[in-house]
Formats: C-alpha cells, structure tokens, sequence
C-alpha cells in the first residue's frame, strides 16, 4: 500500500502546481508522502509487530542490503549526471518510457531479486509506466490532469493490491490473545 500511496501522491504534485498557491504547490506531495510513511511505520507498529515480531537478519541479508545501497546509488549518481547534462543542454531528453524503465523499472528489480520480494517486479514496471501513462493519457484529456489519471490510476491499483494483502495478513496472524487482553 505504501508503494500505492507513493505513486498516488507525484500525481497532485505535479499536475495542481499552477494552480495551488506558493507555499502549498510544493508542500503537497511531500505532505502526501509523509501521510503515507507515517502509515507504513505505524501499520508495522500496531499491525505487523503485535503478530509476528521483530525479524533479525542474518549476515547473507545484510550483503544483499549493502548491494542495493550500491545499485541504488549508482542510479542517482547517473540521475544527477543526466539532470546536470540536461541543465547544460535543455534539447536533450529521452523519451518517458525510456526514463521510466531505466531509473524506476531497472533499479527497482535489482532490489527485487536481491531481497527476494517478488511482487515488487511488477510494482517496478508499474512505476516505470506512469510517466509514459502520463504523457500517452495527454492526448485525451488536459495536460495538468493526465498526471492526475495516471499516477491516481495505478496507485489506486497498487493501494487495493495492498490493501488485499494486508487483509490475507490480518486473516492469517490474528492478534495473540495476551495482546488482546492487554487492551482491554
């Protein structure tokens, strides 16, 4: 869900920032994104925690953990080097697809396959679509508002999805009964 909420919130950022006054026009996707992490650390807290408690990786996690920190930060430093360039040379761009694949799609399943998690496969073609979602949805609807449909069209998709799984999850871990009687 939290991938959902993300995704959901570039769309008002970028399509109402025209129009939304000064302060609020650059405050609301990362207010939007706050809302969202503040509801992953609080569904672990309250949710996740409770039922299955607190993992301790061992030191084959901790390898794939670092090697991710390193592809990661070889995506932003070729991001950088590509936004510097394009700074220098404005004619320059690449197509959405192109943008989306390379610094969402790639990166995204290199952390896939190096935590194992496979349903963020298709979270990563998911958010590498919604810029070329965005540009393609441009043609039958306003400019401001084709970002809008796209990122609220597939973060709504990855919000159910969320929301489905951590249905499953509650269903499965039911709160112990210890926890239960200490609430009331």
């Amino acid at each position: 869900m939290y991938f959902g909420i993300l995704l959901a919130s570039f769309g008002p950022s970028i399509a109402l920032q025209d129009f939304l006054p000064a302060p609020l026009n650059v405050l609301l996707g990362p207010m939007m994104i706050v809302l969202g992490l503040s509801f992953f650390i609080l569904s672990k807290k309250y949710l996740i925690k409770p039922r299955i408690g607190t993992v301790k990786y061992g030191r084959k996690r901790k390898v794939r953990k670092l090697k991710i920190v390193v592809i990661l930060s070889v995506n932003v430093v070729i991001l950088l080097i590509l936004y510097i360039f394009n700074l220098y040379n404005p004619s320059f761009t690449l197509p959405y697809l192109l943008e989306g694949l390379l610094f969402l799609t790639l990166p995204l399943c290199f952390v896939a396959y190096f935590i194992q998690f496979n349903r963020l496969y298709f979270y990563a073609v998911v958010f590498g679509c919604t810029f070329f979602l965005g540009d393609i949805s441009s043609f039958i609807m306003p400019i401001p508002f084709n970002f809008l449909f796209s990122y609220f069209l597939l973060g709504g998709i990855l919000i159910i999805i969320g929301l489905i799984y951590l249905i499953r999850f509650l269903r499965k871990y039911p709160l112990p009964q210890e926890e239960i009687s200490k609430d009331v």
